[in-house]
């Protein structure tokens, strides 16, 4: 039988949540084959920056 999986941590959370938008949201999705450079989504922004606040408080424990 396997074990329960672990409760999601707040770092994991965050990570999910930035997935998530990055493959719902269209702004985010890159065109590899264009010479533009590749669009800025701030929402996207700024859920990595709130993952990297807390992944870095975690790293650091």
């Amino acid at each position: 039988m396997t074990e329960p999986a672990p409760a999601p941590t707040p770092v994991n959370e965050a990570l999910n949540a930035l997935f998530d938008h990055s493959v719902a949201c269209p702004g985010c999705k890159v065109d590899v084959d264009s010479p533009e450079p590749p669009p800025t989504c701030p929402e996207a922004e700024e859920l990595y920056r709130a993952w990297f606040i807390l992944w870095r408080k975690e790293v650091r424990k």
